[in-house]
C-alpha cells in the first residue's frame, strides 16, 4: 500500500515540477508532503500553511509544527495568518465558507501547481453534505481530482490508509480540536453518519468512489450535450428562447448556467430559476445586479446594461464588497482601513463614515437638483462644478454619484460632501476605489 500511495501521488506531477502544497499539520497533509519530498522526481516544493487564528494557542502550535517539519526536511515554508472569525462576521457568512474561500483565494495567487491533501473520506463526507444542500448531479461528483491548477492526489485513499502511511514512516502530526465539535455540519456528518455505513461495510468508501465515478461520467456527457446546445442556441450574444424552450429541463437549465457564466454572473439557484421562468414565458426583464439586466427581446435572451448617459438610480447592495463598472466599494471597520488600503490593486478615491449615511445608499446619474458641499467650499450644484471644470458632454454623462435620503454625498471626479467625512468617532467606513 505504501508503494501504491507513492506511485499514485507521483503520477500527477512532472519531474522537477514546482508544487505549492497546502500543509495544515494534520496526517493527510504531512503524508502528502512527505511523499512528494521523498520522490525520485525531485520536486521543487513550497509548503503553505494558513493560520485561521480560530483556536488560540493551538492555531500557533500547528503553525510552528509545520515550520519545524519544513526546517527538518529542507522544505521552503510560507505562512499566512487570517482572522477568519472577524472576516466571516464582516462578510456575514459561516466560518467554514469563509475559511475555504480565503484558503483558495490565497492558494490561487501562485502561478504553479497546487497540491491539497483531500482524501477519499473527505470525498464521501462532501457527497453527503451536498445532498443535504440539495445539489444537482455535478454536486454529487463531490471533490474533483483536478480543478485548474489545484490537484488532489490522495482522493483514492481513505483516512485509515493515510494514518497507516504516517505510522509506517514514523511521521508525527497534529490534530485540530475543532474536528470533534458538532457545531460544524461536516463534523456532524463525519461523527454521526460515516460510522453507520462502516458498521454495514468497513470498506464502503471504495463503493462510494465507484458510484461517484459513474455519476461523473454521466455528468461529463450531459456537459458535452449542454455545450453543443449552448452553441446552437447562441445568437448575437444572446440565446434564442424558442430553441431553448424545446430542450429538456435538465439541458435547458445547464445552458442557462453556461450563459450566466459566459456573462460573469454569480451562479445562485434562485437566479437560475428566475431566468428559467423568464425564458419559459418568452417575455420580460429581470434585474440581476447593479446596472445589469437579463431581458427577452425579439425572442432572444440578452444582457443589458443601463447606460450612464441615461437616468438611473440603483440601490447599494448589501454586500461586504462589490463593484460597479470600474468602481470598487468595500465596507469595513475603521480599524481595518490601512489593511484594505494596502491590499487592493485599485486606486483609492474616497472614504466616508458609513454611520453618517441617512437611509439607503444609491448609485445614480446626475440630476439638475443635485448639490455637493466640498471641503472648504460653498455648496454648489453638480452642474456648476462641471462648468468650472469645463467638462465635455460625454464626461458629464459618465459622472456617477452616490446619494442617500438627504442627497448626493459623493461625485466621481469631484470628491465627497463634508457631512460624511470620517472623524475621531468614526467606527465604520466605506472605501471607494477605481480600477486602473
Amino acid at each position: 500500500m505504501m508503494n501504491r500511495i507513492r506511485k499514485t501521488v507521483e503520477s500527477f506531477f512532472e519531474i522537477g515540477e514546482q508544487i505549492v502544497v497546502g500543509v495544515s499539520g494534520g496526517a493527510d497533509s504531512i503524508a502528502l508532503i512527505h511523499c512528494l519530498k521523498n520522490s525520485s522526481k525531485n520536486f521543487n516544493l513550497i509548503a503553505l500553511h494558513i493560520n485561521h487564528c480560530l483556536r488560540g494557542d493551538e492555531s500557533f502550535r500547528d503553525e510552528n509544527f509545520v515550520l519545524n517539519f519544513c526546517l527538518e526536511n529542507d522544505i521552503y515554508f510560507i505562512s499566512k495568518r487570517i482572522d477568519i472569525l472577524k472576516l466571516a462576521k464582516e462578510k456575514k457568512i459561516s466560518l467554514e465558507e469563509c475559511g475555504r474561500e480565503q484558503r483558495y483565494r490565497f492558494l490561487e495567487r501562485f502561478g504553479c501547481t497546487i497540491a491539497t491533501a483531500h482524501n477519499l473520506s473527505d470525498l464521501c463526507e462532501t457527497f453527503f453534505l451536498n445532498i443535504l444542500r440539495g445539489c444537482g448531479l455535478k454536486g454529487l461528483t463531490s471533490i474533483p481530482k483536478k480543478r485548474g491548477k489545484i490537484i488532489r492526489p490522495l482522493l483514492s485513499f481513505t483516512k485509515k490508509e493515510i494514518l497507516e502511511y504516517c505510522k509506517t514512516n514514523n511521521l508525527d502530526f497534529v490534530e485540530d480540536s475543532t474536528n470533534f465539535k458538532e457545531e460544524f455540519l461536516r463534523n456532524r456528518v463525519r461523527i454521526n453518519i460515516m460510522p453507520k455505513f462502516k458498521e454495514i461495510d468497513e470498506n464502503f468508501e471504495f463503493s462510494f468512489l465507484k458510484t461517484i465515478e459513474n455519476i461523473k461520467h454521466d455528468e461529463e456527457y450531459l456537459d458535452f450535450v449542454s455545450n453543443r446546445e449552448f452553441k446552437n442556441a447562441f445568437f448575437k450574444n444572446g440565446l434564442r428562447v424558442a430553441y431553448l424552450n424545446k430542450l429538456h429541463k435538465s439541458i435547458k437549465t445547464r445552458v442557462i448556467i453556461k450563459f450566466l457564466e459566459y456573462n460573469n454572473f454569480s451562479l445562485k439557484k434562485e437566479l437560475i430559476n428566475r431566468i428559467y421562468n423568464l425564458c419559459s414565458k418568452g417575455v420580460g426583464k429581470q434585474h440581476i445586479c447593479l446596472n445589469r439586466f437579463l431581458v427577452v427581446k425579439k425572442g432572444v435572451l440578452l444582457v443589458e446594461e443601463e447606460n450612464c448617459s441615461k437616468s438611473f438610480k440603483i440601490e447599494f447592495p448589501n454586500y461586504f464588497e462589490f463593484s460597479y463598472k470600474n468602481l470598487y466599494f468595500i465596507r469595513c471597520d475603521a480599524s481595518r482601513y490601512n489593511y484594505f488600503l494596502n491590499k487592493t490593486n485599485y486606486l483609492f478615491l474616497f472614504k466616508f463614515d458609513y454611520d453618517k449615511i441617512v437611509g439607503r445608499i444609491y448609485i445614480k446619474s446626475r440630476e439638475p437638483k443635485d448639490r455637493l458641499k466640498l471641503l472648504d467650499r460653498p455648496t454648489k450644484t453638480i452642474k456648476a462644478l462641471m462648468q468650472e471644470k469645463r467638462m465635455l458632454k460625454n464626461e458629464k454623462d459618465r459622472t456617477v454619484l452616490l446619494s442617500d435620503e438627504i442627497g448626493v454625498f459623493w461625485a466621481f471626479g469631484f470628491g465627497g460632501d463634508f457631512r460624511v467625512f470620517p472623524d475621531e468617532k468614526t467606527k465604520k467606513l466605506c472605501l471607494v476605489f477605481e480600477k486602473i
